[in-house]
């Protein structure tokens, strides 16, 4: 697999297993010290969830970045949001009160999405067509692992009550790669300035609009089930089942990496088999083992972490390769922000449900009729048209050579 690496496939795989390894780590803390944050800010889980919402709803200035990194580049937009999630956590770490917590960290989830949807873009637009969403698996076991070092150090934030604001803080460290990014990182080959145009509508409407729609409501639904279903996971092995910080830091790391070797096979998969079969079976695995965790109070319940993160992972690098070439270069960063955030959307109608509905009906019935909302969107998937191997540019120029209706297709030779 090594060999079908270029050395530009190499160079900006690398910035952007870098670039996302800050950003996940950084990104997770809001869920990894939920089981601490939440009692300290004397929060309910109703009232959690309320906040949970509140947050998400930063991930739509994210489609600020977008628009700036489809009229004027890429480079810039990233970098930018790389140092505004890490100032937002910095500050997050050395305020107090549930109203500097909520808005800080609205803005670190704006910049976190900024940085995701930037460095899908990139990989999109810079690597070899046949080894797209194999490299977004790459960046996803990046974030992985990033987000498992949270939970692993999470256990030596827990007392006193506001260590878990530490957690925040040490994520600063980060900035150490921001030189490297800096140096290293050109603009992508794809982009050219556009014509000026509206972003937005040209997204919503049109020729992109018949492929925006599918994908922004299963990202909905998705976003529906995952945001209460992720956030309270942690929380509800130590406040629920009276877990301790440790075991629960060590069951949900250990079932998670399990689960993680998806993003690897599932962006195989999609470069071989195509991104629909592999979404499809990523969201009924996700669904599935998500809801059936919260319904096994015993051992078993780490066969589900582990069902559930698999079909996550796998549905990871295939949508964020169907994302990038069902669109054009002159509102590729536009429509990946605008898609994010309808998943967000649909995390903060989840989250919002949770508030109505945690509290009186209990977590696990809660969570499962997210799950069945989030199956029922499989058929939404199959309206679009599969995308394996779209060239998305000219090797040496700046040409666009892929449009929604005239998708380039390359054959992989193997």
């Amino acid at each position: 697999m090594t060999a079908r690496f270029t050395r530009n496939d190499r160079r900006i795989t690398t910035l952007m297993v870098v670039a996302g390894f800050v950003q996940a780590f950084a990104g997770s803390l809001l869920v990894v010290t939920l089981a601490f944050s939440r009692p300290d800010l004397e929060l309910s889980q109703g009232d959690a969830s309320w906040i949970l919402a509140i947050i998400r709803l930063g991930s739509f200035t994210a489609v600020a970045y977008g628009i700036w990194g489809d009229r004027l580049g890429r480079r810039r937009p990233l970098l930018a949001a790389f140092l505004t999630l890490l100032a937002a956590n910095l500050a997050t770490a050395l305020t107090s009160g549930v109203i500097a917590f909520t808005f800080f960290q609205a803005v670190a989830r704006a910049a976190s999405g900024a940085v995701a949807a930037l460095a899908v873009v990139y990989l999109a637009e810079e690597v070899s067509p046949r080894i797209r969403s194999f490299t977004m698996g790459i960046w996803g076991v990046a974030g992985s692992l990033a987000g498992g070092l949270a939970f692993l150090l999470a256990p030596l934030f827990e007392l006193p009550p506001n260590r878990w604001r530490w957690l925040f803080g040490l994520s600063v460290i980060g900035i150490v790669f921001f030189p490297l990014l800096a140096r290293f990182l050109r603009e992508s080959r794809a982009f050219h300035m556009p014509v000026v145009t509206s972003p937005v509508a040209s997204v919503l409407t049109g020729d992109s609009g018949r492929y925006f729609w599918p994908l922004a409501l299963a990202g909905m639904a998705v976003g529906a089930f995952s945001g209460p279903a992720v956030s309270f996971a942690s929380d509800y092995l130590i406040n629920d089942l009276n877990w301790s910080v440790l075991s629960s830091s060590l069951t949900i790391i250990s079932a998670g990496a399990l689960g993680a070797t998806g993003l690897l096979i599932g962006g195989r998969a999609a470069d071989r088999f195509g991104r629909k079969p592999v979404m499809v079976l990523g969201m009924a695995l996700g669904a599935g083992g998500g809801a059936a965790f919260y319904w096994q109070p015993g051992p078993a319940l780490v066969a589900w972490i582990v069902v559930g993160s698999f079909g996550s992972s796998i549905f990871v690098p295939a949508i964020s390769a169907m994302r990038s070439e069902l669109f054009p270069t002159r509102n590729r960063v536009v429509a990946g922000s605008l898609l994010s955030a309808m998943s967000v959307t649909g995390a903060i109608i989840g989250l919002g449900f949770g508030r109505l509905t945690i509290d009186s009906w209990g977590l696990p019935t809660t969570i499962t009729v997210l799950a069945v909302v989030a199956a029922a969107a499989i058929p939404l998937i199959l309206l679009l048209p599969e995308t394996r191997g779209a060239v998305l540019h000219h090797e040496g120029s700046r040409v666009e050579t892929s449009a929604p209706d005239t998708i380039q297709v390359f054959a992989p030779s193997d």
